[in-house]
């Protein structure tokens, strides 16, 4: 059977030098700036927020649209769709990750059903004024 014994203290006052922290915080990589060839990297300073805290600024608009065309403003499906479309091609040629891509695809989704149900609306509206015209 194996007996766990714990690693010997440390010795104090013996000389040497303090082993380096590999946790310790680093300086973080050099932020691009935006090109001609690519104007959405970002700059020193971008309103985005440092790497790991990028949230695109257009994903909860979109996704209160989303939502409201879905819970019965449905005029407001394709706007939701368009913007959202816009702001994943956004974060998709940003060189640091969106955190809130989620929202984006669920805000298009959702003005995906909401443009439906603004097609639907208007072929029961020609449906209904041919049948009312018939009759």
């Amino acid at each position: 059977m194996y007996r766990f014994e714990p690693p010997p203290p440390p010795e104090f006052g013996g000389g040497g030098a303090e082993p380096e922290n590999p946790y310790a915080a680093q300086a973080p990589p050099p932020r691009p700036t935006g090109t001609p060839e690519n104007p959405y990297a970002l700059s020193p300073g971008a309103p985005w927020g440092p790497p790991g805290a990028n949230h695109h600024p257009r994903g909860t608009t979109a996704l209160v649209l989303g939502v409201l065309s879905v819970c019965g403003v449905a005029i407001l499906g394709p706007i939701a769709w368009a913007m959202a479309h816009g702001a994943l091609k956004e974060a998709d040629h940003s060189p640091y990750p969106v955190t809130n891509r989620g929202h984006l695809v669920g805000a298009q989704v959702m003005g995906m059903i909401g443009s439906l149900f603004v097609l639907l609306g208007f072929v029961w509206t020609v449906v209904v004024v041919l049948i009312v015209a018939g009759a």
